[in-house]
């Protein structure tokens, strides 16, 4: 059968696509002096469409790849070491979220709520997001608040940060 073969080559050339136009954010990047270099936007592209594939998801334009890309950039824990595979992994997280809500949440909402809790509740940490911060959200999402809500925990510990480091422990 052909089909394979056709919707692969169908596949190969829209990935260039959209290589070039992930490449097209460097402007905007380069205000906090990062960049994407052609393999970094491949890499980003590869992990989208696995991701997807994973989650069983469907997406006909990286615009949603194209807001992470650029609301991570200002973030104060990200930096060209980190970069690429730290958008690689939001963006899995968001499309976990994205499923956990039964596509019932704006894309922006669900990307506002990461970010926060990336940078003002895990400390730059997608470990500790993944584990508490989605947990938090998923609340905020059932409790009909806000995700980008932070609420305070009662019990002693709950957000562990070294307090000479403010990482997460």
């Amino acid at each position: 059968m052909l089909l394979p073969i056709i919707f692969n080559s169908l596949d190969t050339t829209l990935d260039v696509g959209r290589i070039h136009e992930l490449l097209e954010v460097n402007e905007e990047l380069r205000e906090h002096n990062l960049f994407l270099v052609p393999s970094d936007a491949q890499a980003i592209i590869v992990s989208r469409g696995r991701t997807l594939k994973n989650q069983g998801r469907i997406e006909l334009d990286i615009d949603v790849t194209k807001k992470l890309v650029n609301k991570l950039a200002q973030s104060p824990y990200i930096n060209k070491d980190n970069y690429v595979t730290t958008v690689n992994e939001m963006y899995e997280i968001f499309h976990f979220l994205k499923n956990s809500t039964s596509d019932f949440s704006v894309d922006d909402d669900i990307l506002d709520a990461i970010i926060i809790y990336f940078d003002d509740v895990c400390a730059g940490s997608t470990e500790l997001l993944v584990g508490k911060g989605i947990e938090k959200i998923l609340e905020n999402y059932k409790s009909h608040r806000r995700l980008t809500d932070i609420v305070k925990e009662e019990e002693d510990g709950y957000w562990n940060f070294d307090e000479q480091t403010g990482l997460p422990l």
